[in-house]
């Protein structure tokens, strides 16, 4: 029987939310194999003198574990 592991990431851009949350897929990837499931959880913004500097996304990431 298959055992599913979750883990929370924040991806990061200067362009989008959708470009932050695929930089973060794209990081994970990187290092975990059996991805089956991202959710988009929360999306915010860093601010500096009254202007989006940085678009944030944290996203949940479900794969399985390996035997």
């Amino acid at each position: 029987m298959p055992v599913w592991k979750l883990i929370e990431v924040v991806g990061i851009s200067d362009k989008s939310w959708e470009d932050a949350a695929k930089n973060a897929m794209i990081e994970a990837a990187k290092t975990i194999r059996n991805i089956t499931r991202v959710s988009i959880e929360e999306f915010d913004c860093k601010v500096e003198n009254d202007k989006i500097t940085a678009f944030r996304t944290r996203i949940k990431i479900i794969f399985e574990v390996e035997r």
